[in-house]
């Protein structure tokens, strides 16, 4: 009996690579009409998905297929930016005589990879609210993702991924990492640290996590880490105390609607206010017709309202992000609409060109063509977490002493639940076992 592609896939640990983490096994056993390929690299000053796309263009194009095959699907779409021209030159050679494929080339603005907004740039249709994409017939991941599908249909595991380290650093890069490599690690290769102090933006400098800790390791999900001198504005941003982001609102929220006129969801035709969600954190008045505080559940956190346009430099993302999870906590489940949302006349005229964001948020100096390193990545060890995915995180069934082969399974997924087998991406000899599988090089 031959084994499906979801079951492949399942066994070589592809999840999500865009930053979601979402198993991709459970995501392709589905019927759909579209598969889109995700290649807008969203986030400004990222440039790892325009090397997969530029030089593993055929890798990716037979994932789709691969993926076209298993829902149904009788049309493939790569979505990218026409700026990317490596790219485009590749998919288009690679492309040829295939008519059930085609590019789509989206605006360089941002967030042009929301996959909102990309499912609607792509094929028209819009997802409705606390929706998905294949409530309208789509499956959508990033472009590393499809590439680690057609490995998976040849038996090869996710045991590396492309990384972006750029920012603060002498010699920016885009480098295949091992699972595990520790961030110290990424800044070596990059030359180390241009500043004395600086902090980590992980997975983007608008919707990526704050660190400071060079000893976490690149997951499935790590698409770049951009150092940032301490006092830089979004370092400054995101070190405020959430209780002090509160008070600052209730004081200076002066109710212009600019936050809910430059939304990305609002735009889509999502019942989302941004402004009118502040208005309740600001006084407790309930919202003129429906919605209420419980619509900052369709906040994508784009951070385009507080980062970019808000006059007062409010953090409103953060606001819906907090009441997103409190609501959460206490177990509020979101109402699926049927009904397909009509996007706003305004969102054409609305969007917010990437170059434009970078200028705004001070990051001119990072901009610019980041080299490819050739030479792969090979750390001395390696901290792979259990948990690099949406669901339960892998049991881990290696034990200290033992030796392990790259490419072995460490970790698998919990009996009956939603979930992703992880796998040793160097060999050596596991040294401890927590909520991660450390493995240091024989």
């Amino acid at each position: 009996m031959s084994v499906t592609l979801v079951e492949k896939v399942k066994r070589a640990g592809v999840v999500g690579a865009g930053g979601a983490g979402f198993p991709t096994w459970k995501k392709i056993a589905a019927r759909v009409d579209y598969v889109v390929a995700n290649g807008a690299e969203c986030e400004p000053l990222l440039h790892n998905d325009q090397y997969i796309m530029s030089r593993e263009s055929e890798r990716v194009v037979k994932g789709v297929e691969l993926v076209m095959q298993a829902t149904g699907a009788k049309k493939g779409i790569i979505a990218l930016k026409e700026k990317y021209p490596d790219a485009v030159a590749a998919f288009r050679h690679t492309l040829k005589k295939k008519e059930h494929l085609t590019l789509s080339f989206l605006p360089n603005s941002y967030p042009a990879g929301d996959e909102f907004v990309l499912v609607y740039e792509t094929t028209g249709r819009v997802i409705p609210e606390s929706g998905l994409p294949l409530d309208v017939g789509v499956v959508n991941s990033n472009v590393e993702t499809f590439k680690n599908v057609a490995d998976a249909d040849e038996g090869v595991p996710v045991t590396e991924r492309y990384v972006t380290v750029t920012g603060a650093v002498r010699h920016p890069v885009v480098l295949q990492a091992p699972i595990g490599t520790s961030f110290a690690d990424l800044v070596s290769a990059a030359g180390g640290a241009a500043v004395e102090e600086y902090a980590l933006m992980m997975g983007g400098i608008m919707m990526g996590k704050l660190s400071y800790d060079l000893s976490q390791p690149v997951t499935k999900t790590t698409g770049a880490i951009i150092l940032l001198p301490t006092d830089h504005l979004l370092v400054r941003r995101r070190t405020v105390p959430f209780m002090s982001s509160l008070h600052v609102t209730r004081e200076f929220c002066c109710q212009c609607t600019l936050c809910t006129l430059i939304c990305p969801r609002y735009l889509l035709g999502h019942e989302l206010y941004p402004h009118l969600i502040m208005r309740s954190v600001l006084f407790g008045l309930p919202f003129p017709e429906r919605g209420g505080v419980t619509s900052a559940h369709l906040c994508c956190e784009c951070e385009l309202c507080g980062l970019y346009i808000c006059p007062m430099n409010l953090p409103i993302a953060r606001i819906n992000g907090n009441i997103k999870r409190n609501l959460e906590a206490l177990g509020w489940e979101a109402q699926k609409k049927c009904e397909s949302p009509k996007p706003r006349l305004l969102r054409e005229q609305s969007r917010i060109l990437a170059d434009r964001l970078v200028y705004r948020l001070g990051l001119s100096a990072y901009k610019g063509k980041v080299p490819f390193q050739e030479k792969q990545l090979q750390p001395r060890r390696v901290k792979i977490p259990l948990k690099q995915n949406a669901g339960a995180p892998a049991t881990p069934c290696v034990k200290v002493g033992q030796r392990v082969k790259r490419g072995q399974v460490i970790g698998e997924i919990p009996e009956g639940k939603l979930g992703a087998r992880h796998h040793a991406s160097i060999s050596g000899v596991v040294k401890e076992v927590k909520d991660f599988i450390l493995i240091e090089a024989a």
